[in-house]
């Protein structure tokens, strides 16, 4: 393609060396840059380069382009310094344009990259593994991140630091200011960090890169160049404090005898402390005292019918910085899962004619610790415990008056994790530990173990120049509590102990104790050019559980994964890049029986013109399914079909003020017993550079013949009696999401989230599973007649005369739900904000599964809502 490049000015002195001990994965050497120690004035921070220290120091260039063609020359140079004092760091990016009438300023709100921006990134600790990054827009919006191999990034992390941008003739500039107690180093007279500078031209769809970077290889990290002459720091002393007050109110629809909502309104407050400690320069203690975190924007409504807990992503500002240091993936499954720290009290009590209950809709968190820091050999080394208060209900009766009882018990969990690199990254060795530890002291919470341990150890290496790889993971839980509480969860649908024809999964109802094992080998090659693929396997035995802490569905598994895929990194035809991946797996109960395979079909293009499509498939051989029946016996099958994928005219939404996207699924499964598909159409648009709008829709339907309802026991013709009563279900949703983003400068903001949502199911042919194994499909249940009302209930009727030989709940419904959020957020001083909110819900449900969606929507908007207006300041503050 064709290049334009600017000269540099006369006054600049560019530095660039290279180190001639080691390449990195691109087999290039790599760039140093030598900082300079600040002798003149401290520059102002104000965007504009003509303070007198600009005019010393090395400045350097010579950057590389990556995106889209690796190592051609850039459209358009770009230049930084970098100086330093025993407190702050000062960088100063010069970014070169032609056509600076071009350059794209766009608003955006913290952590947002839109249109044109520069960065530069740290692995102050250099092991390979962290770097810590400071982007700014040419807008001026500052966005921070962790970045983690292979092109991983962490944008919950918020270091406090300063930055303005500006315009010359021929360029836009960024002028910095960062602290190095936002930063995690060692205590060595002389530093010597990886380093990774950036420069993105929107309009261009173009990336260049102060060292050489490649798309190919374990990650960028291991491509950074390095940053040399910072010596002789001052020992650090970090001491940040973050002190915080509230008010609230909350209304509700006020109910006649209810004496918790009598007047509709309740007014609240609080205060708190998040806090920052240095142990030394490369260690750090997080701390929060009785955090509130009533800013945060909503969960997605859902309507889900499987047996399995919804996950949901964390919000929370404490336990989202940093979550990735406890990163502990297994496939599907994860040893820490934060939500379950503050969850929602175990225990639910229900409310009657005559009685009232007022719980907390979440458990308070009391306190929260983390300790984090890699030591100079490379040792990453992470700690969190959390203190969540004991949690009673207030239940009200109209003769015994307003008693207290609990729902969740004191509660402690702690998490550990250590990781060791070995040969300059090559080799990585580590562990992780997790546990909870309830103090239970009321017969009606024994339902709950008392303490639950989690563990795990992993290792990654690396071989001929980090072509190959071999990763290994093994894990392992302990729980212990009383019988209730292990019956509970031998039972659970992660493994339902004691199912028939399952008899190696023993049910014992006295046992105190459940213990499980898994594990996980994997072997392969990433690509050095086009082609990559691996091969694996991953088992967990029936009683491992890591719910406590972490997170999964099932056990009792062991699946085989083959994958092969090819790349192309480079622009060709209409394509900037395009990635084919197949992946074939096998699945095995822990007793040998075949479950079934599959395959994935993964695309994934890059279009010149910025476009994006991305299509899954995913194909899924007939086989058994042991959880179907939900602790009834396995049953088989049909095979099935799966699609899902991603359209969008801007792949970054960030360059356009048009943009549209399409996001789709469809299934079909066999013997023509299911489908269902979604569309989400949705478009985002910016009438002015501060406002950004969006409209999103989510429309779907499943249609099912075998959709699980009961498996309780009946009492028939005398006798007890348990089938499994399954019918066709029609279920059609829409959901809608709204949002708006005004950003009035880089410090003030408001956003509102809005999602309108409406799911209608209805079930018809209602039918018992007689013979789950039976070879053809029709033959593996029977249909159950006369249906019929009965005091909201269905009667069904096996024997075929006129009295139904037992009665279920009339499972159809019609679920509706309203969820908004407002936040005016003003970064009023570097660190410290104020927050206005306002959040409400309006949820309801009712069975009359045949209703419009727009008399769906009447009903959604005359159910009256539980709003909740905030008021919260928090101050900065460092010592």
């Amino acid at each position: 393609m064709g290049t334009s490049y600017l000269s540099f000015p006369n006054h600049l002195c560019l530095r660039t060396e290279f180190r001639q001990e080691q390449s990195d994965s691109t087999g290039r050497k790599q760039p140093v840059y030598y900082a300079t120690r600040l002798t003149a004035q401290v520059p102002v921070i104000d965007g504009k380069l003509n303070d007198e220290c600009w005019k010393n120091g090395n400045w350097a260039g010579n950057f590389h382009q990556w995106i889209p063609v690796e190592g051609a020359e850039p459209t358009y140079q770009t230049e930084l310094n970098i100086q330093y004092t025993d407190k702050h760091l000062y960088v100063a990016i010069r970014a070169l344009d032609g056509e600076p009438a071009k350059i794209s300023s766009m608003a955006s709100g913290r952590d947002e990259i839109v249109g044109d921006a520069a960065g530069i990134t740290f692995d102050s600790y250099r092991n390979f593994k962290t770097g810590f990054e400071f982007t700014v827009t040419a807008w001026g919006q500052k966005v921070d991140l962790v970045l983690f191999n292979p092109m991983n990034w962490d944008f919950n992390w918020n270091a406090v630091w300063k930055v303005k941008t500006g315009l010359e003739d021929s360029a836009w500039v960024a002028e910095y200011e960062i602290p190095l107690s936002q930063l995690r180093y060692s205590n060595k007279s002389e530093q010597v960090w990886g380093m990774h500078v950036w420069r993105w031209i929107a309009r261009l769809s173009e990336e260049s890169d102060w060292e050489w970077q490649s798309k190919n290889g374990p990650g960028m990290i291991y491509n950074f160049g390095e940053l040399r002459g910072i010596e002789n720091l001052q020992k650090s002393r970090r001491f940040e404090i973050m002190p915080f007050t509230l008010g609230s109110l909350r209304t509700m629809k006020p109910e006649a005898g209810n004496p918790f909502v009598k007047n509709g309104r309740v007014w609240g407050g609080n205060a708190g402390l998040d806090a920052k400690i240095g142990v030394s320069s490369n260690f750090t203690v997080d701390l929060t005292v009785n955090p509130d975190f009533g800013q945060v924007e909503s969960d997605p409504s859902v309507m889900n019918l499987t047996a399995f807990e919804t996950f949901y992503q964390e919000k929370r500002p404490f336990f989202m910085e940093g979550l990735t240091i406890f990163d502990y993936k297994f496939d599907d499954q994860s040893l820490f899962y934060s939500r379950r720290i503050g969850h929602a009290p175990s225990l639910t009590l229900a409310s009657g004619d005559d009685t009232y209950v007022k719980s907390p809709d979440k458990t308070t968190i009391l306190s929260a610790l983390k300790f984090s820091g890699t030591t100079s050999n490379g040792l990453s080394v992470g700690v969190l415990h959390s203190l969540t208060s004991p949690e009673m209900a207030e239940v009200s009766h109209l003769q015994e008056g307003i008693r207290k009882s609990p729902v969740e018990p004191l509660t402690s969990y702690a998490v550990a994790r250590i990781q060791k690199g070995y040969h300059s990254g090559n080799t990585f060795i580590g562990g992780m530990v997790t546990s909870v530890n309830r103090f239970i002291n009321d017969q009606n919470l024994d339902f709950l173990s008392n303490n639950a341990y989690t563990g795990g150890l992993d290792m990654t290496h690396y071989w001929k120049n980090k072509e190959f790889y071999l990763d290994a993971r093994l894990i392992g839980s302990h729980i212990n509590g009383s019988t209730a509480a292990i019956s509970a969860l031998q039972r659970s649908s992660a493994r339902y102990f004691g199912r028939p024809g399952a008899d190696y999964l023993e049910y014992d109802p006295e046992r105190t104790t459940l213990s499980g094992y898994g594990g996980k080998f994997k072997i392969g090659k990433l690509s050095t050019k086009h082609w990559k693929y691996s091969s694996g396997v991953m088992w967990l035995s029936p009683g491992l559980e890591l719910n406590d802490l972490g997170y999964m569905t099932f056990a009792d598994l062991v699946k085989n994964d083959n994958l092969v895929s090819y790349q192309i990194t480079q622009p060709q035809s209409i394509f900037r890049t395009y990635n084919i991946e197949l992946d074939q797996f096998n699945t095995w109960n822990f007793n040998g029986d075949y479950l079934g395979s599959g395959g994935l079909l993964n695309l994934y293009a890059e279009f010149k013109n910025n476009w994006i499509f991305v299509h899954n498939s995913v194909f899924q051989t007939a086989g058994t399914d042991t959880r179907f029946l939900r602790g009834g016996p396995a049953m088989k099958l049909p095979g099935s079909i799966t699609g899902m994928g991603t359209f969008s005219t801007d792949q970054m939404q960030q360059t356009k003020n048009f943009v549209f996207t399409l996001v789709y699924g469809f299934q079909q499964r066999g013997d023509q017993s299911a489908f269902s598909y979604t569309l989400g159409p949705g478009i985002t648009v910016r009438p002015v550079r501060m406002l950004k709008l969006g409209v999103s829709a989510n429309i779907s339907r499943n249609y099912d013949i075998l959709q699980y309802i009961t498996s309780q026991n009946f009492l028939s013709s005398a006798y007890l009696y348990r089938p499994y009563i399954f019918g066709t279900i029609d279920q059609k949703t829409t959901g809608i999401t709204l949002r708006a983003d005004l950003n009035i400068t880089p410090e003030f903001s408001v956003q509102y989230y809005g999602s309108p949502f409406v799911s209608r199911g209805s079930y018809k042919n209602f039918k018992r599973i007689t013979d789950p194994l039976a070879d053809e499909f029709m033959n593996r249940y029977r249909d159950l007649g006369s249906m019929k009302t009965v005091y909201g209930q269905i009667g069904l009727n096996e024997s075929g005369g006129t009295i139904p030989d037992y009665f279920i709940d009339n499972p159809d419904f019609n679920f509706h739900q309203f969820r908004s959020n407002l936040v005016a957020k003003w970064e009023y001083r570097p660190g410290s904000w104020l927050y206005l909110v306002w959040s409400g819900d309006m949820t309801g449900n009712t069975g009359a599964s045949g209703d419009s969606w727009g008399k769906s929507m009447k009903q959604l908007f005359k159910i009256h809502p539980n709003n909740v207006f905030l008021v919260k300041l928090s101050y900065w503050l460092s010592l």
